[in-house]
């Protein structure tokens, strides 16, 4: 929770619990004062200065001798998204990008932003758009860059790390993540020994050589790509590249970083959580919690004793009325799996019963652990007038057609806008039992309505994912209580400070730029 300040061109911003404020130069220095120049400006520790030699090294004695690179042959792609927020926070990177190039006086790079790439649902999988890639710049390019819309990127910096990499060999550069543990996210791959297989932290960007596009072109010719599900993409994406050996593992890159505090960085990323504006009020969010009668009595206190207090319009919906909750019948059978009609039946009540018109409905398990308190701050960058459908992504057939859904564990977030649509079509549950996260991205995207991915919420637990990955997020949620404490973990992970509720009363609020 301490105060981070960044050097990003003339502004300094000191960043704290997801809140930004402007920070002078003054301050600046009486911080580096204050803890010291070196640990301010984050020199790399003796084990990460090694990484780094090591690489250098390892890049000097034959895996290549420095090549003459120029910055129009990299293709940069930004993994962006088409809701207006996410699109213009992709839109300011690409100037980022390009104006730097100018300061170079360099010849301008292609800068493409993923959702104007292709109509396909599953574009934001990146592999069916390899040919795509393979046939327009295999010719003039060495290296297909991909970032998120919130890294930034240093392009000399970048430009003399990918230069040490021979182009005319298959690389697949990145931040290396590794599991701790098997985990379900990931279908307990590796599990005898989790932290062998190193996948990609997108957030720090990544990139994969042209002779290497190329060759995965070929495979994604001769085979259609197999998996039904698109869960975990960046572990996918290398258990593909990877091919059981037959392809090159990830190698890891010490100067993509995600924090912003390492000199040698030719990457970072802005981590942060959104406020545009004031965060949207308590009273225009309501919390739907799908429960049945039998887990009244485990799972109902944990909500109550967590994050209930911080909802203000809640109702629990049930197989059974109790008062003392009190949770509403709403005459739907409980299911096993699936929960579609419930879910179902708990849009037609939000649309047409809440008299307030309540601007946003948030739809979450029992099992469910979520920050109230920071999904207002995240839906302030958000146009409830638009058909919003948001929360973490998944994808179910992508690679013959399908479509993404918002899984369900880590809550689902909608506008009223999307709901009328949505309640306006013809599109409903084929059975009760139907899984409605899957049923309910089916519809939209019938509806023409894209699924909005946000990685803050997590269908999983906080040990099923990389320490180094949670560690650049503001979490919103994580989901079941298997095998944990869940009250510590929602303290640990998602309870809002002292200090932060105080400053949000008093919080103007801005646009962070740039």
């Amino acid at each position: 929770g301490g105060v981070i300040c960044q050097l990003s061109g003339f502004l300094v911003f000191s960043i704290s619990f997801g809140f930004y404020e402007r920070c002078s130069w003054e301050s600046l220095g009486k911080r580096i004062k204050r803890i010291g120049t070196k640990s301010a400006f984050g020199l790399a520790s003796e084990d990460t200065k090694k990484e780094v030699k090591q690489s250098q090294d390892l890049e000097k004695s034959g895996i290549s001798r420095k090549n003459d690179l120029d910055l129009k042959e990299i293709v940069f792609v930004i993994q962006s998204q088409s809701n207006s927020f996410h699109a213009k926070r992709a839109e300011q990177l690409k100037k980022s990008i390009l104006k730097q190039a100018a300061d170079l006086t360099q010849e301008l790079p292609s800068v493409l932003l993923l959702h104007q790439l292709a109509k396909q649902e599953g574009a934001w999988t990146i592999l069916p758009l390899l040919p795509h890639f393979s046939v327009t710049y295999s010719r003039n390019s060495s290296w297909i860059f991909f970032c998120e819309e919130e890294t930034r990127i240093q392009i000399p910096k970048l430009l003399e790390t990918l230069s040490r990499y021979d182009p005319s060999k298959e690389w697949f550069l990145g931040k290396a993540l590794h599991d701790e543990e098997s985990t379900i996210i990931h279908h307990y791959a590796f599990s005898e020994n989790p932290t062998v297989f190193k996948y990609p932290d997108f957030a720090a960007g990544w990139a994969l050589s042209i002779p290497l596009v190329n060759k995965l072109t070929k495979r994604l010719k001769s085979e259609s790509l197999k998996s039904d599900f698109t869960i975990d993409l960046k572990h996918e994406i290398a258990l593909y590249i990877w091919d059981k050996g037959g392809g090159p593992p990830l190698t890891p890159v010490p100067e993509f970083c995600t924090d912003d505090v390492d000199f040698y960085c030719a990457t970072t990323f802005h981590s942060f959580l959104p406020l545009c504006g004031k965060p949207v009020k308590k009273e225009d969010i309501f919390v739907a919690v799908k429960t049945c009668k039998k887990f009244h009595g485990d799972r109902i206190p944990i909500v109550k004793q967590t994050w209930e207090s911080q909802a203000s319009l809640i109702e629990y919906y049930s197989d059974y009325t109790e008062n003392s909750i009190p949770t509403v019948d709403l005459g739907i059978p409980n299911t096993d799996r699936g929960h579609c009609g419930k879910t179902f039946a708990i849009l037609e009540r939000f649309l047409n019963h809440s008299q307030d018109k309540t601007a946003w409905l948030v739809i979450v398990d029992d099992d469910t652990l979520i920050s109230i308190f920071r999904l207002q701050h995240l839906l302030s960058c958000y146009d409830s007038g638009e058909p919003v459908f948001l929360g973490e992504r998944y994808g179910y057939g992508l690679g013959t057609g399908g479509y993404s859904y918002i899984t369900g564990g880590g809550g689902m977030v909608f506008s009223r806008e999307a709901i009328r649509r949505l309640l306006a079509s013809k599109c409903r549950c084929y059975s009760n039992d139907a899984p409605d996260d899957m049923v309910l991205g089916m519809c939209f995207s019938g509806l023409g309505i894209p699924v909005t991915h946000s990685p803050l919420f997590h269908q999983a637990r906080p040990v099923d994912y990389p320490k180094d990955y949670l560690s650049h997020q503001v979490p919103i949620s994580f989901h079941k209580h298997w095998n944990i404490d869940p009250v510590k973990v929602y303290f640990t992970w998602l309870a809002p400070t002292e200090e932060a509720k105080a400053r949000q009363d008093t919080q103007k609020g801005f646009r962070e730029e740039l």
